[in-house]
Order: C-alpha cells, then structure tokens, then sequence
C-alpha cells in the first residue's frame, strides 16, 4: 500500500467536501474509505479509482448515511441513559440512591426561606452547566482534527452523538425555566411549608440521578464516539 501524496489528498478532501456532510463522525469514515481504497492502487489509476468512489458515494447516499447515523445516536444515547437511570433504583444501586435522597430531603427540611430551597434545586443545574463546558471542550478537541483536515472548505462539522447528548443536558434548564416562569405567568404564589421542601427534595433528587446517569452515559460513550 502507498501513501497518498498532498496533491491527492487535497484532491479527496474537495470530493467528499462537495458533499456537504456536517457529522464529523461519517465524514471521518467515508475519509477513511476513500483513503484506505486509493492507497491500494498504483498513482496512475488514482484518477479512475476516485471517480469510482464518487459513483458509490454520492451526494444523496452520503446524506442517507448521515440521517440514518443521526437517528440511530439519538435513538443509543437514549436507551443507554434509561438503563442506567433503571439502575439507580435496582438493588444494586437502591442504597446509593436512597442514601443521595436522604442528604437532599434532609438538606431541604433544614431550609427556611424559598430563596434557600431554590439554592437547592438550582445546585445539580449548575454542576450541569459545568459538565456541560467540560463536555463542549471535549467534543471541540476530538473533532479538531477533522475540522483541520477540512479547513476552508465550507463545512460546518460537528458530532452526530454530541448534538443529542447535549440537548439532555439543556433539558433539566428547560424544565427549570417553566417551574419557576410559569407560577409567576399565572400569579400563583407558593407558601413556604412541608410540600414546597419536599417536592424540591424530589425534584433536586430526581435532577441529580438525571445528571449522574448522564455522567455515565458520557463515559460509556466516550470510548468509541467522539464525544
């Protein structure tokens, strides 16, 4: 096998540019396979190898590749997270859970004000946000060098399994934004008492179960996407 030279290098990446693809993760592969391909054949047939690649690999293929790689992320990141989320409460993990339940409820009881109890369902948004600026510069640094390849051709790259990871991490800030929007929107005010502590400790619980199995999924991942 022979390497390729710059010249054809450059001469691939143009092709696959043309194609518009924008995950990082099939625009690596479909790369890898021009590249492992060409470098079978001698120089002199570079030429009609490439355009053999490029009747395989068209515009519309590549774009039916991407969707499919698009949903089946979506559709893994998912069913990861739920089985680790169904951990939490078997009974290998129940005392840990029961143990993060009773630090949190015990934590709201000792609240005295509403301002004290939001602090505490504000606390696993904001170790979220934190997961999520290390996720970001994870993701920015593992696809760096696909997006150095491609420079200056026009693609915006991203990773096909960071976009459905981070849109459950904006979940949570979402839900946030509605439990304290909404009772002002309709001029509900909530008194101070056993019920307002408690569905907190409920729902900071439920939000640090959600972040941690998140964590997870992120390391489970981590070892074959580019997340």
């Amino acid at each position: 096998m022979r390497q390729l030279s710059e010249e054809e290098l450059k001469l691939v990446q143009k092709a696959i540019a043309l194609k518009e693809i924008t995950s990082a993760e099939v625009l690596m592969e479909i790369y890898d396979h021009y590249d492992s391909q060409l470098q079978e054949f001698p120089e002199e047939k570079f030429t009609e190898q490439l355009f053999e690649l490029e009747q395989k690999f068209t515009y519309a293929y590549c774009h039916a590749l991407q969707s499919k790689f698009n949903k089946s992320s979506k559709a893994e990141i998912g069913k990861i997270q739920w089985r680790v989320i169904r951990q939490y409460f078997c009974s290998s993990r129940l005392v840990f859970s029961a143990g993060i339940f009773a630090i949190i409820f015990y934590a709201a009881s000792q609240a005295k004000t509403t301002h004290e109890i939001g602090l505490l369902f504000l606390s696993p948004l904001i170790l979220l946000f934190l997961v999520l600026l290390a996720f970001n510069w994870r993701v920015h640094k593992k696809i760096s060098p696909i997006k150095k390849t491609f420079k200056g051709m026009g693609i915006t790259i991203q990773s096909s399994v960071a976009t459905p990871f981070a849109q459950r991490i904006y979940l949570p800030v979402m839900l946030a934004q509605t439990v304290f929007s909404v009772p002002k929107i309709i001029s509900i005010e909530f008194e101070f008492g056993h019920f307002l502590s408690g569905s907190a400790g409920v729902m900071t619980g439920l939000l640090t179960i959600y972040m941690l199995s998140l964590l997870e999924v992120w390391k489970i991942k981590s070892k074959t996407a580019l997340i």
